[in-house]
This record gives structure tokens, sequence and C-alpha cells, in this order.
């Protein structure tokens, strides 16, 4: 083989290695801003009212941790759920395309768009309620928050990638 031909082997050997390296680091980075994502949005700066920890858990659920943790069940079919069970009280939180359906342990039930304020509020017939925006943020708290207090720190931390991408969604 000539010396012509090695060079251009070798040149052609490095390219594809370059390209597998890069493909590689990019399914990476991919693979933990989505298994991680819940973790880097309770880190993320953001304005009040927006908790970007329970939008990114219900946006990433097929990626996030999600523990086995007693009263709280998982659905994952068609739609993403979370389903706390406090003694005979039961809320859901679920999301379908871009509408969060929450229902509370009172039985009112909330349709919030994704940047979670509530859009429309009913009783259990139905009815048109008066609601109060921050009470109910704070009971899809209170129903997510044991899924939100279990995800595990990354083993390599991409906060500030996180902090870029997502930024200007949560101010």
């Amino acid at each position: 083989m000539t010396m012509q031909k090695r060079n251009i082997l070798g040149i052609f050997v490095g390219l594809i290695i370059g390209l597998y390296t890069i493909l590689g680091m990019s399914l990476f980075i991919f693979i933990n801003l989505k298994f991680n994502s819940v973790y880097y949005a309770q880190h993320i700066p953001h304005k009040e009212g927006t908790d970007p920890d329970v939008i990114m858990l219900m946006e990433n659920m097929g990626w996030a941790y999600t523990p086995e943790i007693e009263g709280i069940s998982y659905d994952d079919d068609g739609s993403y759920s979370i389903t706390r069970e406090k003694g005979t009280k039961t809320s859901v939180l679920d999301l379908t395309g871009d509408t969060l359906f929450f229902h509370s342990e009172s039985n009112d039930r909330y349709l919030l768009n994704r940047n979670f304020s509530v859009q429309h509020a009913f009783d259990k017939r139905y009815h048109t309620i008066k609601y109060n925006q921050r009470k109910v943020q704070k009971e899809i708290r209170e129903t997510v928050q044991p899924v939100i207090d279990a995800q595990p720190k990354p083993l390599i931390n991409l906060q500030w990638l996180f902090n870029l991408i997502y930024q200007s969604r949560f101010n």
C-alpha cells in the first residue's frame, strides 16, 4: 500500500471515529437532560408560580425516575398521570398533549396549561367554580412532591446546559 493510500485511510478512519464520538456525546447529553430534568428543574432560577419541577416531571415522566412510593401510582398509557392516595382521599395530576388536568382531593377538577396556570375549574358536577391559583398549585405540589423528592442527583451534572435551554421558558 502506498503512503498516499495510508494517509487517506487514516483520515477516513479518524473522521469516522470523530463522528461516532460526537454522536455518542450528543446522545449522552440528550439522555442525561431527559432523565435528570426534574432534578435540574428544582435548581433552575424561575419566576414565582411556574413550578418547573412539576412541569418537567409531567412532561418527562417516561424518562424521569418514578420510584415505588406507598400511596403513589403512575399511568403512562396514552397520557402521563400520577395518582396519590391519602387515606380515603385521592388526587390525580394528568398530562395529555398540552393540557394538565388535576383532580383534587375535594373532587374539584382543574384544567391548566403547560405554564401551570389554571384555565378552567369545575366541581364534581362540572359546574364552573371560583378558585385560588396558589391553593391549586399547592395541592398539585402535595400530590407530586414525594416523587420530586426522590429524584437522584445526576452522576454528571449538566445544570448549566439545562438552564441555558429552559431559562427563557420559566422566567
